[in-house]
């Protein structure tokens, strides 16, 4: 739907109304990189307001190393918004109660 603001491609980079709800953060990158298996780690960044320091977003980025570089790549990429008008996300109602 094209008017709605809470869809996928607008919850981090804010692709729509850019002007009216521009979201600014800081990204952190909370921990090292966790090398879980040959070939495959783990990297949790965190996106936070800049003036409070309140959590707004936590993603997980899975990588996996290409065999013909032993370049690090994203496999995949998950993320729990913690964003009052994103909450609590499908699926994600425990992320309030450990996390948020």
């Amino acid at each position: 739907d094209d008017d709605d603001d809470n869809d996928n491609d607008n919850t981090i980079v804010n692709t729509k109304n850019k002007d009216k709800h521009k979201e600014k953060y800081h990204l952190y990158f909370p921990g090292d990189i966790f090398e879980y298996d040959e070939g495959k780690a783990w990297v949790e960044s965190q996106l936070r307001h800049p003036k409070t320091g309140k959590l707004l977003a936590i993603l997980g980025w899975s990588l996996i190393q290409r065999e013909q570089d032993n370049a690090w790549i994203v496999d995949w990429i998950d993320w729990q918004d913690f964003r009052d008008e994103f909450r609590p996300g499908i699926g994600r109602e425990e992320w309030d109660r450990i996390c948020g």
